[in-house]
């Protein structure tokens, strides 16, 4: 039974290490979040564009509002929570 729990214990350390990398976010999932967060704002009648760069653990999504002039500026953390945000104009 030791052999057994001792098994557990170290598969469940392997898949606890690997969480991080799981949750990181990549271009793609830095501009879906920011899709979420601007749905009301970026519509077919207003489109927006989006890019998106990484610096360091966060991802900067700069959109551009298409319809009006402005653009913001959506930080993300590597999990897609927002951390900051940058209107313009």
């Amino acid at each position: 039974m030791p052999a057994d729990s001792a098994l557990v214990l170290s598969f469940a350390a392997v898949l606890a290490s690997w969480a991080p990398y799981v949750a990181a976010l990549d271009r793609e999932g830095a501009v879906d979040a920011a899709k979420r967060q601007l749905k009301s704002k970026c519509t077919a009648a207003t489109p927006c564009t989006f890019s998106a760069k990484a610096e360091g653990a966060k991802w900067y999504v700069r959109v551009e509002f298409t319809k009006r002039n402005g653009h913001a500026i959506l930080i993300f953390d590597q999990t897609g929570k927002l951390v900051g945000r940058v209107e313009g104009k």
